[in-house]
């Protein structure tokens, strides 16, 4: 009998392909919510997954579960120690979209930096008495901290270094200095690096060490001038803490892509101000890199099933 793979939220046709190829059944999911993949898990040997939350309770309902494999990088949407516990397989595809975050990290830096959701907002209201104010830097006159240096991190500072050659600094507990490339420079603590820097951007993971570590406190530490991105994970950053900071001009502006809590309310309050852009968890989401994040998934289903180590387990069992 052939294994099915439950996929609760659809993925791009070459992931599913390459899971038909090789025999295995799709069981398309009715739903998100734990309730309905309660239900639609129980026949089911994987887990093929994007944002939803998947608890202990998901995985016991499951019990013929072996895989999880998610769609993508992070697995803070996943109980990856009650996975360990039952001994089901993690794994994900964090080669899959490093360029792609990166890219789009570097576009939200560059329009808020320069104030392009300004000088567009005047120019359509006709208000063309507002270039003889507009004033703005230069990108290789910033400072650029980078807080996180795993792939993207590692990947956004190839670009700033290639392109405009800024002061680029770096804040990661886990690198060491002959890793830091040539053009930037390691900080001993995330204070340095905010006091420093004209732009911060955030590449850390959601983890119990991570998460809320840019609050009230450490926006008081910035620049008046500075810009926060956040393509990284909405928990990094208090966002009660980051709409007073940007309310209170005790910093700039910030384009984020991912929030607390997905969707954003649309009574946010991010959405009133001015310096700020907002946009929908895609900065990993071009076609190249959605085809990539569903066929990696894939093969991590497919490499725990027939008894492979897979490419990149998140659990060890």
């Amino acid at each position: 009998m052939a294994y099915q793979v439950l996929i609760p939220e659809d993925i791009s046709e070459k992931g599913k392909q390459y899971l038909l190829d090789r025999g295995y059944v799709i069981k398309m999911g009715r739903g998100s919510s734990e309730e309905i993949i309660c239900e639609d898990v129980v026949d089911c040997e994987a887990l093929l997954v994007r944002n939803a939350r998947y608890t202990r309770k998901i995985m016991e309902a499951g019990k013929r579960l072996k895989v999880i494999a998610r769609h993508g990088t992070g697995t803070d949407n996943i109980d990856v120690e009650a996975a360990t516990e039952l001994g089901i397989q993690v794994v994900n595809g964090p080669a899959a979209n490093i360029d792609t975050v990166a890219e789009y990290t570097v576009s939200l830096m560059l329009a808020l930096s320069n104030d392009l959701l300004q000088i567009d907002r005047n120019t359509r209201a006709g208000n063309w008495e507002f270039r003889k104010t507009y004033k703005r830097g230069e990108t290789h006159e910033k400072t650029v901290g980078i807080v996180g240096f795993g792939h993207i991190g590692q990947a956004v500072a190839k670009i700033l270094l290639a392109a405009w050659k800024p002061t680029v600094l770096i804040y990661d507990g886990y690198v060491k200095e002959k890793s830091v490339p040539e053009g930037a420079r390691r900080v001993d603590s995330l204070e340095e690096l905010l006091k420093e820097s004209d732009i911060v951007t955030l590449h850390a993971p959601s983890t119990p060490e991570t998460r809320g570590m840019l609050g009230k406190n450490q926006f008081e530490m910035m620049k008046e001038s500075a810009v926060l991105v956040n393509c990284a994970r909405g928990d990094i950053c208090e966002e009660k803490a980051l709409c007073e900071a940007l309310k209170n001009h005790v910093i700039y502006g910030a384009a984020l892509d991912v929030f607390e809590t997905e969707p954003l309310s649309s009574d946010s309050p991010l959405l009133e101000l001015p310096h700020v852009i907002v946009s929908q968890h895609c900065a990993g989401l071009s076609a190249a890199a959605t085809d990539r994040m569903a066929l990696y998934a894939a093969q991590g289903v497919d490499e725990v099933l027939s008894g492979r180590s897979p490419a990149w387990p998140v659990n060890r069992l």
